[in-house]
């Protein structure tokens, strides 16, 4: 049995491990998984079912519970002949920032959420064939240390990173740019109007 210690992980995390040990798991053993949080659990049995692997959930206590990933006899789980069926949305997209929070509510766990989207980009199978970043999404690109690393690593697997020059001088960040380059509206415009568009 293969042991994935998500103990202490938030989402994303405890799936990208999950995912990391599935690819490596062509013996098909049974992959025992840590969390200590329910929101997890629910989310790795959701990707056990589209997978078609038996996943059973045991609550240890209120802060610790396993999953159990169950090979035995599974002979419809096709990702231990083929790990490409991990790779859902095969289709090229880009992803648009238009600020540094993600979604409404207190904007500090706003920021969180949105630096663990970008980090979570980084994991995908398939990474995003542009990041375009507008209005205050340009931070990340600049003063966000931690998306600016993970936008590098992007950068790095083949990802464009652009950010909108005008917005980089309408908030005194355009000597700040620490990733990628800069780009007009004009370009956004044609970006997000030929592309499949992601937004978180």
């Amino acid at each position: 049995m293969i042991e994935v210690n998500a103990m202490g992980k938030v989402c994303p995390i405890p799936v990208i491990m999950t995912k990391k040990v599935l690819r490596e798991n062509t013996a098909g053993e049974n992959i025992l998984i840590r969390v200590d949080n329910e929101i997890a659990t629910q989310n790795l049995t959701k990707m056990a079912g589209q997978l078609n692997i038996k996943a059973s959930v045991t609550k240890l206590n209120d802060a610790e519970y396993t999953v159990l990933y169950d090979f035995q006899g599974c002979e419809a789980c096709a990702i231990l002949n083929d790990t490409s069926v991990l790779e859902q949305g095969a289709d090229e997209y880009v992803v648009v920032i238009n600020s540094d929070k993600m979604g409404t509510g207190d904007e500090g766990f706003g920021t969180k959420l949105l630096e663990n989207f970008v980090y979570a980009l980084t994991e995908q199978d398939r990474i995003p064939k542009m990041v375009v970043m507008y209005n205050s999404g340009v931070r990340l690109a600049t003063e966000n240390e931690k998306t600016v690393n993970d936008l590098k690593t992007l950068q790095d697997k083949g990802t464009e990173v652009l950010a909108c020059g005008l917005c980089l001088d309408f908030y005194g960040l355009k000597e700040k740019l620490q990733v990628g380059s800069a780009t007009n509206m004009y370009r956004i415009t044609e970006i997000m109007r030929t592309n499949k568009v992601v937004k978180p």
